[in-house]
């Protein structure tokens, strides 16, 4: 039974990510909130059982209890109130419509607590993380899209006060993102940006589009936990380093001389590419350990 809760769960939240703010509550994965937390319901009996046996809590058991608990009190509260809807008394019925409409918006807020509780941590979630972003179909436009969502991110990395730093950026001819790469460090930044990794998608009229046509785009993000303590050694008899000419924008001096580096890790045949830093030997310093470590 766990499992399942756990596994209905884990779709609540990504499809918590991807709806729109008006829509959240009513999506529970394949299941509806209402219907998971139904009288009889397999959440409902595995939260009554967990009451009846509190030595069985784990981890966040306590709390888990307390917002079941409170979660009871409420849906009580609510029937209790629902009944002076027909009382006789006008300003009393409008007193309990105010009561019910914060009454259910608490009761929401229970729910969606009670499913972050069911979900387990993991050990990488109080890590950093490397957060990578690559436009997918749709050209241009996807470019375009993979841009702001990059630009997202920074955003809310500043919000939440994590530090952000660019490992890579390849932009488009016009103003989009190609590929990019960013570290990312905070408090608990990998545990709320797990859910984040995988395809997304934009269905809307870009700005490349000259008859108002609506396009579909997409692009992928992929989310890696990074090593709270790294015991990495590196041999340089391993690493193969060359020099070459960089392409793209970046005017005559970029297209001209050897300012592109590639390092190879022969053992592994892992390769880095930096193309971003115009010194050279900074561009082989730091590359080593920072990006071969997630190969």
């Amino acid at each position: 039974m766990r499992s399942q809760l756990l596994r209905s769960a884990a779709r609540f939240l990504w499809a918590r990510q991807v709806v729109s703010p008006a829509r959240r509550h009513l999506n529970c994965g394949s299941l509806p909130l209402e219907e998971l937390f139904a009288r009889g319901g397999l959440l409902r009996t595995f939260l009554e059982r967990q009451a009846g046996s509190e030595a069985q809590l784990q981890v966040r058991g306590s709390e888990l209890l307390a917002a079941a608990k409170l979660l009871s009190e409420k849906e009580q509260e609510l029937q209790e109130t629902e009944h002076l809807l027909h009382d006789e008394n006008e300003d009393l019925r409008k007193l309990a419509e105010n009561e019910i409409t914060s009454c259910q918006e608490e009761i929401t807020q229970l729910k969606h607590q009670i499913i972050l509780l069911l979900v387990p941590s993991e050990e990488t979630d109080a890590n950093d993380l490397i957060l990578e972003v690559t436009a997918g179909v749709g050209g241009q436009e996807a470019m375009l899209f993979t841009s702001e969502m990059f630009d997202m991110y920074q955003q809310y990395a500043a919000f939440k006060r994590w530090h952000f730093e660019t490992l890579e950026y390849f932009p488009s001819e016009i103003g989009g993102l190609r590929h990019a790469s960013a570290s990312i460090g905070g408090l608990e930044a990998y545990k709320h940006m797990k859910f984040e990794g995988g395809v997304h998608r934009v269905q809307r009229v870009p700005k490349t589009e000259k008859q108002g046509r609506i396009h579909t785009s997409t692009m992928t993000v992929a989310i890696l936990p990074q090593p709270t303590e790294i015991n990495l050694v590196i041999n340089p008899k391993d690493l193969r380093i060359d020099t070459k000419r960089a392409s793209g924008a970046g005017g005559q001096h970029v297209n001209t001389t050897d300012s592109a580096v590639r390092i190879v890790h022969l053992p592994t045949e892992s390769l880095n590419e930096t193309l971003q830093d115009k010194c050279k030997a900074r561009k082989t310093e730091g590359s080593k350990p920072r990006e071969f470590l997630y190969w």
